[in-house]
């Protein structure tokens, strides 16, 4: 019998399926989100689901820890310029995208900011992600101008509050998405 030789093209193929996906999981944005959240539940790290568009103040801080009994909050009475109390836990991704951490604040038990941390290398991403689903900012044009006069947070402005996000980081910068709720008493127009 005659030694087989390996076809060229199976031994191109064998070598792209080998090479292939450590070099997209390294060097590409979706591989490194993808090999960032996967190690970040390795290490046992909760993903939280947050719709921003639907917060509102009224929620409790009981209902907080209802629809995320699965994470490790830290809750108590302390007062900031947000509330009065406030719940905070560790998390590992913030809808899929990596993250540090989540605090509710509440004034007399509802509703009244949030405050996602992220991971800076991730900012263009959580950017894109309110985009995809609050919309352009309200303060778009402001914020596109040139000049010192440009506005350097994005502001949408929701039915239930407004969120709030810098357009760009500056190295010192805390990367941090905000939902504030409307001021109390404040009329709607």
């Amino acid at each position: 019998m005659a030694d087989k030789k390996p076809s060229i093209h199976k031994t191109i193929l064998i070598l792209l399926l080998v090479f292939i996906p450590p070099f997209w999981l390294l060097f590409t944005d979706e591989g490194s989100r993808v090999s960032d959240t996967a190690l970040l539940w390795l290490l046992g790290k909760d993903d939280i689901k947050i719709s921003l568009t639907d917060l509102d103040t009224g929620f409790s801080t009981n209902d907080i820890r209802t629809v995320y009994s699965d994470i490790d909050w830290q809750c108590g009475g302390q007062r900031t310029r947000f509330g009065d109390s406030m719940c905070l836990a560790s998390i590992g991704t913030f809808n899929g995208l990596p993250s540090q951490a989540v605090t509710f604040y509440f004034r007399g038990d509802r509703l009244s900011a949030m405050q996602l941390i992220y991971r800076t290398t991730y900012h263009e991403r959580i950017l894109g992600h309110v985009i995809g689903k609050a919309g352009q900012p309200a303060n778009v044009a402001q914020a596109l101008a040139d000049g010192p006069d440009a506005d350097e947070v994005l502001q949408w402005d929701l039915d239930k509050g407004v969120l709030l996000l810098k357009k760009t980081l500056a190295p010192k910068d805390e990367p941090a998405l905000l939902w504030l709720a409307p001021a109390p008493n404040a009329a709607r127009v």
